[in-house]
């Protein structure tokens, strides 16, 4: 038996599902009457649905009266050509449309609806909660919703011309589907009784008795902002991450203004934002202390100033910016990301494969033969003067622990006493952020991978590393291996340390060396590549991704039980740099431990 006409199926209930005339979409808003039978018997639907038939007829007749008497004598008014939006005015059309949509439904609500019971409440609740997951995309019933019919009716309402093939179309089609979703969303709250809640925030504020000029994009430059301060303190990022994105944020404050709404951001904005950014001299905090921006920027083009931020540090801000958008397009704050552009990535793409300069076998040899090494007047100011002390503390080590076991800067500064331990005889460092006991401390890490456990290096033992903690484990005043090397502003011990350090090559070098201190990490590696280290052992001892592929391989989460630290030490014991002769440093008694 062929199904009756008008009936519709979901689950077991059965829903009248009756097509409005052409000429009534408008007036009604609707495309379909899709209505709860209350029933899941076959027979008593096709009986319903023949009630229900003839009485849509009548409203429709009924319709086309009110609209006759509406529209005598008609008046067709011209329609507005519409080809091309910007997004604040796409936010303005979309905000506009739910305001309306809302604004109907509170005056259904009002004049009919507050004389439904309970059943009929319920049955009204239903059908807009089923209107809202098919519209979603949750039922395979029907067509697929995409705003295309939604957007439609509103141009045709408001009197606009725009094909569906156009740039303006396309670009406040998906606004409006999030806006039709947001109003079924707020219907339901008005048809239960409920405070209407904004389920979108890309509709924050916007309500029927809102001003259809006022955006839904409440949200400004300053908001982005503490969004993702915000999420960077939740997700507890390292502060040279919350560092470079406080970089961005000012860039964004003097770029486009803090309270410059979200919405309006265009392409333009964003060029002219990245262009001052290009333009910033190196360090513009430091060296024009108190301008802006822009005023560093014209300071140095008097100054004939040319000095600029390297390109990855460039790349950094952007992709900080970059974040701090996306966020917020993920918070639904924004529809689309302003930074998000081939373009910009290209323009500040990062520089790869560029390897630091590494010191050769000479230049190793005259840096530890440098006065702060064989005697010098004081390990401080006269750290490059000869002289009879013998003081070795972090200025001395750093180095050494650098080049023999691939520590990064901040690694090895930050160095507590308890964190040289010893396991089976195997002596170590616990490169760490903890205390022993758990508690936290200043102490900062890279990466989660940077957590291990580190054999010392034979060299070291014999140069008297273990007799300098010895000692200085004897001292009750500080924690910390070095407690003489200070930590720069933000947190980090490495800071003052790699300028010190620059310093020190060039008095030792002379000014032709460029050679930093992390070259030092560069020249372990090459150190175990010659070695023949096994990639699982190299990362676990210099902090990298444990060998070959990603990180969280489930084989890497096994084993290291008390064989492994053994196995490491006698691998990091294979590190040599042939050449390098450090015989004039053992034995040696520090005068100052």
């Amino acid at each position: 038996m062929p199904r009756q006409q008008g009936l519709l199926q979901r689950g077991s209930r059965w829903y009248s599902n009756i097509k409005v005339p052409l000429d009534l979409c408008e007036a009604l808003g609707k495309t379909q009457i899709r209505e709860s039978l209350a029933t899941s018997d076959y027979r008593e639907a096709c009986r319903k649905i023949a009630y229900e038939k003839a009485r849509w007829v009548a409203c429709f007749d009924a319709e086309r009266r009110k609209l006759a008497r509406h529209l005598s004598p008609p008046i067709r008014a011209e329609k507005r050509l519409l080809t091309v939006l910007t997004k604040q005015e796409s936010f303005e059309l979309a905000a506009r449309y739910l305001a309306s949509h809302e604004g109907e439904m509170r005056e259904w609500m009002g004049n009919e609806g507050r004389f439904l019971d309970r059943n009929e409440r319920g049955e009204v609740l239903s059908n807009l909660g089923c209107d809202e997951h098919h519209f979603a995309g949750g039922d395979e019933l029907g067509p697929v919703h995409d705003g295309t019919d939604e957007l439609k009716g509103f141009f045709e309402k408001e009197g606009i011309d725009c094909a569906v093939s156009s740039p303006a179309f396309r670009s406040l089609r998906p606004l409006i589907f999030e806006a039709h979703l947001e109003y079924l969303s707020r219907s339901q709250d008005i048809v239960a009784g409920r405070a209407v809640t904004e389920h979108n925030n890309l509709f924050k504020g916007v309500h029927s008795h809102s001003p259809a000029s006022e955006n839904s994009q409440g949200y400004t430059v300053n908001d982005l902002i503490q969004n993702k301060e915000k999420a960077n303190r939740d997700l507890n990022r390292s502060s040279k991450s919350l560092i470079a994105f406080s970089h961005g944020a000012r860039l964004l404050r003097e770029g486009l203004g803090g309270n410059k709404l979200l919405s309006s951001i265009t392409r333009e904005d964003m060029d002219g934002v990245f262009a001052i950014m290009r333009q910033i001299p190196l360090n513009a905090a430091q060296r024009y202390k108190g301008m802006t921006f822009a005023q560093a920027i014209q300071a140095a083009k008097d100054r004939n100033d040319c000095m600029k931020p390297a390109q990855n540090t460039n790349w950094a801000t952007y992709t900080q910016i970059l974040a701090a958008f996306r966020l917020a397009a993920e918070d639904k704050l924004i529809y689309d990301n302003p930074a998000a552009n081939r373009r910009y990535r290209e323009m500040f793409k990062k520089v790869r494969g560029k390897l630091r300069e590494q010191f050769t076998v000479d230049e190793l040899n005259k840096l530890f033969r440098a006065p702060l090494y064989t005697g010098c007047e004081g390990d401080q100011r006269g750290y490059a003067k000869p002289g009879d002390n013998l003081s070795r503390r972090g200025r001395f080590w750093v180095p050494l622990l650098a080049l023999y076991h691939g520590m990064r800067n901040n690694e090895a500064c930050q160095i507590y006493t308890e964190d040289v331990k010893m396991e089976g005889g195997i002596h170590y460092i616990a490169i760490r952020q903890e205390l022993e006991d758990g508690t936290a401390s200043e102490k900062k890490l890279k990466t989660e991978q940077s957590t291990r456990n580190v054999p010392i290096h034979p060299e070291l033992i014999r140069i008297g590393f273990l007799k300098f903690v010895g000692a200085r484990r004897r001292d009750t005043k500080s924690p910390r291996l070095f407690p003489e090397l200070t930590s720069g502003h933000n947190g980090y011990f490495s800071d003052a340390f790699s300028k010190w350090f620059a310093r020190f090559v060039k008095a030792t070098l002379g000014d032709h060396c460029k050679v930093t201190l992390h070259g030092f990490r560069h020249q372990f590696r090459d150190a175990t590549r010659v070695a023949r280290l096994p990639d699982e052992s190299v990362g676990r001892l210099a902090g990298w991704e444990h060998g070959k592929g990603p990180s969280g391989l489930l084989m890497h989460c096994y084993g290291k039980g008390p064989e492994y630290l053994r196995i490491l030490a006698e691998d990091l014991a294979k590190v040599e740099y042939p050449g390098l002769d450090l015989t004039h440093l053992y034995g040696a008694s520090p005068s100052n431990p």
